[in-house]
């Protein structure tokens, strides 16, 4: 029994010798690192997707291998920076046997079916952009620089109207504009 005791001895200390070397061998320097506190920062991915790049990607997606032609009838943005720019896109389009609603966003398209009545079609071609629409109407959109970092915007296109509303805290903003000159019609 003392033998085996022994042996169980020594075995332990020649591993806790062979464990404490590697901190004392002179190679170990070259890999030794500073261990004190280091402040780490999360950055966030705050990029917003403008309209014309979500217009050609919608240009470019394809639902299907047989229809290419997509009429928009409705434009959501969710989420908009002051320069109109959006986290995403939602197109209401009709291509093929029915309507689908198509989410861009950065991670690329997701298409849902859309059983709804389908209002008039948007002529792109026709309409004052975003980034135009909030560069004309900064001051009315954002009202004080302190508010833009809590403001949430939402940008929503149908019939010939943006309606953009504005949340803020408890209280929101609704704000109605001409799709084609990009002026205002009312504020609530």
């Amino acid at each position: 029994m003392r033998r085996n005791t022994l042996t169980i001895f020594a075995i332990l200390l020649l591993s806790t010798l062979v464990l404490c070397s590697g901190c004392v061998l002179p190679g170990s320097e070259s890999t030794k690192q500073n261990t004190g506190l280091v402040q780490v920062t999360n950055t966030v991915e705050t990029s917003r997707i403008s309209f014309d790049e979500a217009r050609q990607k919608l240009e470019e997606h394809k639902i299907n291998e047989t229809a290419d032609v997509k009429t928009i009838y409705y434009i959501i943005a969710k989420n908009m920076d002051e320069s109109g720019n959006a986290a995403s896109w939602v197109f209401g389009i009709n291509q093929g046997p029915g309507a689908k609603l198509l989410v861009y966003d950065k991670t690329g398209f997701t298409a849902f079916n859309w059983s709804t009545h389908i209002p008039e079609k948007i002529s792109l071609d026709q309409i004052v952009y975003p980034d135009t629409l909030f560069a004309r109407n900064k001051a009315i959109i954002v009202t004080t620089p302190s508010q833009t970092g809590s403001e949430r915007r939402d940008l929503e296109l149908q019939q010939g109207m943006y309606t953009l509303t504005i949340y803020s805290g408890s209280t929101n903003r609704i704000l109605t504009f001409n799709a084609t000159t990009g002026a205002l019609i009312t504020q609530t």
